[in-house]
């Protein structure tokens, strides 16, 4: 009895082994070539059926075996394929993206049952936002493509094209489902170790090795920096989300129910998790909002999976779409870490001539330790790269990539480095690179910049100059830069040459020594205008506004103590040379004088709490803070010293913050405040910015004339808004244009002692009469209001000034218009 028992049990093993049926594969977009997580693989006829994990593969076991199987996810066409009468068989797919339609959802009686689940989910967020940790360190891989796609008959047709496909021939051409070639540029694999600490709240990545390959690049460590795991950062547990520099609102944002709609699709289980599948819509169509799905843990009511896209539709400039994919784990604590995340942002043709671009980025976390925080002086610089960051071998790459190579990103890492050696492709890419960046790399010295190469003046006439810099193939402690510049008009020579010794590039320490010998202007100075390129270029070109050679030699110093916290000093001998009538009473003596000397001594100290500083080759880089303001506090004593004239004192404050207004835009204010003490000339004093150029800058008093105002002490406020879409998307017809509104609010409070109005004459010795300086009423405030609109034709800005003071001042302008140009997403 027990022989034929252990025979019918051995029968029956046999029997359900034979019939065991497996059909894998794997699920990816036909247009990107990238996985599909998440994806529903059904048997035909069947409920039988299972769905995609993150890198789109499944696997189904089944006893009986139906005749076809198939495939099916939101924004996808479905797709089915034939199964073959055999035990173990692959079959893959390639869904093409259907155009996703939003669907009305009407429910008959009661509450949407989506909103339960979505209203338990915003109230249990801290509970599982990573942010609520002490502290958190992740292990990191993260690798970024981007791809020229949708390249178009007529793009190909170009010679210089051509010239690329010719060569590219030779290799395997990457191609979606649809047969369009993708032509990829750029591939980066980063292995790094990110940290996090609370209160406060501090950010770190290491980057411990670094691989890099794509047209134009040709400094490995700048690069290196920006691809790691730091910015592919994704919290759907905070409210806003920062993207391409636009902030977007989280399906589980506090104020939930303003921005979005919501459907209750199925219960689910994801991996050994029950869950809440739920398909998520923007209430309108042009808001910074997701469409997509979410999966919430029944349970925990924790974000388990995120599916999300951000439409064409949305108020973007050239971006058809960006996908964000997401996994989550919880730590022991409870709160999430993102185990894997998928990022495509998919740029489209800014013309039908011309291609598109795909940029794929992927990250993966393991190795988390929590409530381990590092002191505060670990944080001290936001991105780090180990001495050795670029030095490994392919081996090294195989035995620790958290995820292998596909075939197809093999292909793409033999392209990108059979494209960037083509000639004309190099050409190209290193001509932008001097068009952006004002200077062209040859050897170890950079030349430029380009703006300086021609200017025509009333003072110099046709002038002509050549610069240059040394980059990090000359040295990573010595820079050196300089340049030359003549005017055919004035015959004389300008120059400038500055030497740098990079002392410490961890806590960044360098002392410097220049020279130079300039023609500049009061109050449209080179040096205060440096970040606002087109508004100098025009304001140098034409007539100089009470111009003047300055013969300046300084020393400088700077180091950075701690993160955000930058100290610099700097000892500068300065030389006023007047080319049009100017006179000063000197103190004491009451005698005239034109040229005057000053020995200024300066120290100052600078706070970004939360600023993000990139070391972009020798030099310091700055992303802009997040949140938090950045303060900068100075002091600068003149002396009667090695030549100096002039006994003074200047004291200066000055504030920045960017402020995110939720649905309402973004705001940026600056708020900048000084006193000098002591009898100085005015050129001295602050010449408030006017702009007589047709050109708008932040920088200036849109509606003030040039020297029209100064002061020696001050206080003034620009405050500027971007409504984004919130105001022109809800009107009908100029929506579909994507104009957005700004505004404007400058005001300004100063005032000068009754010594230094006595020190500025208003005849010359022979008693013509001069022309001196406007001064403002301590009681009385400069205001001017604006508006405006930008993203005309994607590029295009119109701002719209009011003066509302100080219009009886001779040549004051009421109301002024200002242009602009813009390259903004």
């Amino acid at each position: 009895m027990i022989r034929n028992y252990l025979f019918l049990i051995l029968f029956l093993i046999s029997s359900q082994s034979i019939a065991q049926f497996v059909v894998k594969g794997k699920v990816t977009d036909s247009a990107t070539g990238d996985p599909i997580p998440f994806a529903s693989v059904l048997l035909k006829g069947t409920t039988t059926g299972i769905s995609t994990d993150f890198e789109g593969n499944y696997i189904i076991e089944v006893r009986v075996l139906t005749d076809s199987v198939t495939v099916s996810y939101l924004g996808y066409i479905t797709a089915i394929k034939a199964l073959e009468k055999v035990a173990d068989q692959t079959v893959n797919f390639q869904l093409k993206p259907s155009d996703f339609e939003m669907e009305a959802f009407v429910f008959e009686a009661g509450e949407n049952p989506a909103f339960t689940v979505i209203r338990k989910a915003v109230d249990r967020k801290k509970y599982f936002d990573k942010r609520e940790l002490s502290a958190y360190q992740t292990k990191n891989y993260t690798k970024i493509e981007i791809d020229i796609d949708h390249v178009s008959e007529e793009f190909t047709q170009r010679k210089t094209v051509q010239k690329v496909t010719a060569v590219l021939d030779s290799i395997k051409q990457l191609t979606n489902d649809e047969g369009e070639k993708i032509l990829p540029v750029f591939f980066s694999e980063t292995l790094s170790k990110f940290y996090f600490r609370n209160n406060p709240e501090l950010k770190k990545e290491i980057v411990e090795k670094s691989k890099v390959t794509g047209v134009g690049i040709t400094d490995g460590s700048t690069t290196s920096q920006i691809t790691g795991s730091a910015f592919q950062e994704y919290n759907f547990y905070r409210n806003w989300l920062s993207i391409v520099g636009k902030e977007f609102v989280s399906p589980i944002a506090d104020g939930w129910k303003q921005f979005y709609d919501y459907d209750l699709i199925d219960s689910v289980m994801v991996g050994n998790d029950s869950c809440y599948l739920l398909k998520v819509y923007p209430l309108r169509e042009q808001d910074l909002a997701f469409s997509g799905n979410i999966w919430i843990n029944k349970e925990t009511y924790a974000l388990k999976q995120v599916d999300l896209t951000i439409p064409k539709e949305a108020n973007l400039n050239f971006i058809e779409r960006i996908k964000i994919q997401q996994e989550l784990i919880p730590t022991s604590a409870g709160p999430l870490i993102p185990a894997k995340t998928r990022v495509q942002i998919k740029i489209g043709q800014i013309t039908p001539k011309t291609a598109g671009l795909l940029a794929k980025f992927y990250t993966s976390a393991d190795s988390i330790k929590i409530n381990e925080p590092q002191p505060t002086s670990f944080f001290n610089q936001s991105v780090t790269l180990m001495p050795d960051f670029d030095e490994a071998s392919e081996e090294f790459w195989k035995d620790n990539r958290q995820d292998i190579l596909t075939q197809e990103e093999i292909a793409v890492l033999r392209m990108v480095d059979t494209l960037k050696r083509i000639p004309i492709v190099r050409f190209y890419s290193e001509g932008l690179k001097f068009f952006g960046t004002g200077y062209l790399p040859v050897g170890k010295v950079d030349i430029g910049p380009w703006p300086g190469f021609f200017n025509y003046n009333d003072i110099e006439g046709v002038r002509l100059g050549m610069g240059f810099r040394t980059n990090l193939k000359f040295s990573d402690k010595w820079v050196l830069n300089g340049y030359g510049a003549y005017g055919f008009k004035d015959a004389e020579l300008k120059y400038s040459a500055k030497v740098t010794r990079i002392l410490d590039r961890l806590h960044w320490t360098s002392v410097s020594l220049s020279t130079q010998k300039e023609i500049d202007q009061v109050g449209l100075e080179i040096s205060s205008l440096q970040g606002n390129s087109v508004f100098l270029a025009a304001s140098r070109f034409g007539t100089l506004r009470r111009p003047y050679f300055s013969k300046k030699h300084q020393v400088n110093f700077q180091r950075e103590f701690f993160k955000g916290f930058l100290m610099y000093s700097d000892l500068t001998f300065m030389k006023f040379e007047p080319l049009y009538d100017f006179y000063y009473l000197e103190k004491g003596t009451g005698e005239y004088r034109s040229n005057f000397e000053t020995t200024e001594a300066k120290i100052g100290v600078r706070y970004g709490r939360d600023e993000t500083i990139l070391i972009n080759d020798n030099q310091r880089t700055s992303l802009g803070p997040l949140r938090w303001p950045i303060f900068e506090l100075s002091y600068a004593k003149g002396m009667n010293w090695l030549g100096g004239d002039i006994n003074y004192s200047k004291l200066n404050f000055y504030v920045y913050q960017r402020l995110n207004m939720g649905i309402f835009g973004v705001s940026r204010y600056e708020f900048d405040a000084a006193k000098v003490f002591g009898e100085v000339p005015y050129p001295v004093l602050k010449n408030h910015l006017g702009n007589e150029t047709l050109f708008y800058t932040s920088a200036a008093f849109n509606t003030m004339n040039f020297n029209e105002f100064a002061s020696d002490q001050y206080a003034s406020l620009r405050y500027r808004h971007y409504f984004e879409g919130f105001l022109l998307n809800k009107v009908p017809l100029i929506k579909k244009l994507k104009w957005r509104a700004v505004g404007n609010a400058n005001i300004l409070y100063g005032s000068v002692s009754d010594k230094n109005i006595a020190n500025a004459p208003t005849l010359d010795p022979d008693g013509n009469p001069l022309a001196t300086f406007g001064r403002l009423d301590p009681t009385k405030p400069y205001i001017e209001l604006g508006y405006g609109i930008e993203n005309i034709f994607k590029f295009f800005r119109v701002d719209f000034f009011h003066r509302m003071t100080y219009l009886d001042n001779p040549e004051a302008k009421p109301f002024a218009i200002k242009i602009s140009g813009q390259i903004i997403l």
